[in-house]
């Protein structure tokens, strides 16, 4: 899918999980923080490992509580150091245990303290 950043918030919002799956790694770098904030739980749950490496930082921080409790372990365990450190307190303390115990150790120390 070719300029996914014009579309809006609600149209996000409608993709379907294959289509989600279809997005480049270049779409999803070029996703809004808007448009990252209007994936439902389920678009977040169908985005690759590849697709999680790509959000931008600013992209990880817009994620709500429910956002971060749907990424799979497996997403989790692959996140940048500095995605980390972008997920707001609310958004660390929403993972659940298999989430935490998938972050690596350098993803642990790079947890701020208002964070843990």
């Amino acid at each position: 899918m070719s300029n996914v950043s014009g579309l809006s918030t609600s149209a996000i919002a409608a993709l379907s999980t294959d289509q989600i799956q279809d997005l480049t790694t270049a779409d999803i770098v070029s996703l809004t923080t808007a448009q990252v904030a209007a994936l439902t739980t389920e678009q977040i749950v169908a985005l690759t490992t590849a697709q999680f490496q790509a959000l931008t930082t600013s992209g990880v921080a817009a994620l709500s509580t429910s956002q971060a409790a749907a990424i799979e372990a497996v997403d989790v365990a692959v996140l940048k150091t500095s995605q980390i450190v972008a997920l707001s307190t609310a958004a660390v303390a929403a993972l659940l245990t298999e989430q935490v115990q998938a972050l690596t150790t350098s993803g642990i120390a790079a947890l701020k303290t208002t964070q843990v």
